[in-house]
């Protein structure tokens, strides 16, 4: 560890113990404090009271099993960091909650599956020789149970990467599980296996980022986020290893287990981050998320059911951008009930400018707001699935289509103009100027900005049911000013067809299910999990290669 990151950590533990106990719903910040020994009785009463999960109504008013799993898993530090230090009327709360509770979550994905299981297996650990009633199962048993189910878990995302891929906000979450399994399991396999897969996760980031900012399209994305890229846990883990840049924001870790943690990213992982060169593009193949499969025990038949399906993605990162998106997303078979999850939360494209968390675009079709968002005014088309998109190094093409009434009539797009340098508004396109880059944007209807203010609005808006929706990116230096680059580009033929829906520009020609590159199609599934020059790996193979072009070492999960 060098003395950055340990002053980094010693900075970052330092506001953790200020954090405010009232505001944690899951006792992280109290068993925090308890820990070294900071505010002991006010942390000690929060703590009591998060054991109590189930003794008293929640909160928020919602179901206790929503985030029993979170609050599970964020008391097991307390067994086994600071148990002797609590009373005893605490830890009869404590063994009644892991004893006697039912702390799995009722919310079917893969990352409250997992942590459940984690949690599980950590308190078995702790509690070696008692029984769990709530399981009908005695410890060992749970060990057992548990241990299968975690390195089976393991090795499918090692395989087929996660299924809420490259999420700023759950890759966190996932970090946090593996953490803790890293600090506390007894078995030496999964110890490992959880070091790599945290490497592994940070890889993948690296491989779609620039400075910690992830590009292009994500799974299970939240409207902060989606605005803006330093808004999520991975941007906080990627400033906690290898240093906030000087002209993004700095912040700090607040995860505590990731601060009480001595797991250190492997050494190439660095040199990945430091020593990649630029430009290259970056493909990957990742599997359909399949929550119904991981809840309980693990389901085989329905894992078959979707082997191979997968969602194809691309990004290109060069020194003045990163552009990326979906290229390609399987349909879930109509007997798989999780279908419902397709799209879930999901970011589907994105330009991706330097120098800011919100210099970015990205169009979108808005829903309305709902318990869990899922498809609310910038995240997600769960239920709707009306739009496509294609992404090439300098192209980002999205079609429309919006059949069902009772969603809203009409697309938007995130175009911050207070970012951009210089700006041309015309009847269907924007033409903008960030640094050495020209930009055009174009919609297949009119849009309109929703404010008058131009120098704080940032949502454009698209009447109708059909759209288009054309980004283009090109070196400004080939036409001199921006005035001479919106000539070039509107002399560039666009045909879209809305009946076929069909578009075609610049030698790009797709449809809903097939995309054409100057007369060529794109062949679908891709053959690679991950196919960069720093990151490669076989689909399905649990074997990942990584280099920083000069060194290189082996992920090998088949042990």
């Amino acid at each position: 560890m060098t003395n950055e990151f340990l002053a980094r950590r010693d900075t970052a533990i330092a506001i953790k113990l200020k954090e405010d106990m009232s505001l944690d719903l899951c006792g992280d910040a109290a068993i925090f404090r308890l820990i070294h020994g900071v505010d002991m009785e006010a942390a000690e009463k929060a703590l009591h009271f998060t054991a109590d999960w189930f003794e008293h109504p929640h909160p928020h008013g919602r179901d206790h099993r929503g985030e029993a799993d979170f609050a599970a898993l964020r008391m097991i530090n307390a067994l086994y960091r600071c148990y002797d230090k609590v009373s005893a009327e605490c830890q009869a709360s404590l063994e009644n909650f892991f004893l006697h509770r039912d702390y799995s979550s009722i919310f079917g994905s893969e990352n409250h599956a997992i942590m459940y299981r984690v949690a599980r297996l950590l308190a078995a650990q702790f509690y070696n020789d008692r029984y769990f009633e709530q399981y009908n199962m005695n410890a060992a048993e749970v060990i057992a149970e548990d241990s299968k189910y975690i390195d089976e878990f393991l090795m499918y995302r090692a395989r087929r990467a996660w299924g809420e891929f490259d999420s700023g906000c759950y890759a966190a979450d996932i970090m946090y599980i593996l953490h803790m399994l890293y600090m506390y399991t007894e078995d030496e396999r999964l110890k490992k296996k959880a070091a790599m897969s945290m490497d592994l996760i940070l890889l993948d980031m690296i491989a779609d980022s620039k400075k910690g900012i992830y590009g292009g399209a994500h799974a299970r994305i939240y409207e902060g986020n989606s605005l803006n890229s330093c808004v999520c846990g991975m941007y906080d883990y990627y400033c906690y290893y290898f240093g906030a840049y000087p002209d993004y924001p700095q912040t700090n870790m607040s995860q505590s287990a990731a601060l009480l943690s001595d797991y250190y990213p492997s050494e190439i992982v660095f040199k990945v981050e430091k020593n990649r060169s630029l430009p290259y593009e970056n493909k990957e193949r990742k599997h359909l998320h399949l929550c119904d499969a991981w809840v309980g025990d693990i389901d085989y038949e329905l894992l078959e059911k979707v082997e191979g399906l997968s969602i194809d993605k691309s990004i290109y990162i060069c020194e003045d951008y990163m552009l990326g998106g979906i290229n390609h997303q399987d349909k879930y078979p109509e007997d798989v009930q999780c279908g419902w999850y397709a799209h879930h939360q999901q970011h589907e494209w994105e330009l991706t400018l330097p120098g800011n968390g919100r210099a970015k675009i990205f169009s979108h079709h808005p829903g309305k707001p709902n318990y869990h968002n899922s498809h609310n005014h910038w995240t997600g088309d769960i239920h709707c699935c009306c739009g496509t998109h294609f992404c090439t190094k300098d192209t980002a093409i999205s079609m429309y289509n919006i059949v069902k009434e009772e969603e809203c009539p009409y697309i938007n797009a995130d175009i911050p103009l207070e970012f951009f340098d210089e700006r041309l508004l015309e009847k269907q396109y924007i033409f903008l100027k960030h640094r050495k880059l020209g930009i055009m944007v174009w919609f297949s209807n009119d849009y309109r900005f929703v404010s008058e203010d131009l120098t704080t609005c940032f949502e454009a808006v698209s009447d109708g049911r059909k759209h288009a929706f054309i980004c283009h990116v090109e070196p400004l230096e080939k036409y001199g000013s921006l005035e001479a680059f919106a000539e070039a580009m509107k002399k560039l033929p666009i045909e879209f067809d809305s009946n076929t829906m069909t578009v075609k520009f610049n030698g790009i020609l797709m449809d809903y299910k097939d995309r054409w590159v100057n007369g060529e199609k794109q062949i679908f599934p891709y053959e690679k999990l991950y196919d960069s020059p720093w990151l490669c790996s076989d689909y399905c193979s649990g074997i990942i290669y990584v280099t920083d072009g000069t060194d290189s070492e082996v992920y090998d999960f088949n042990f």
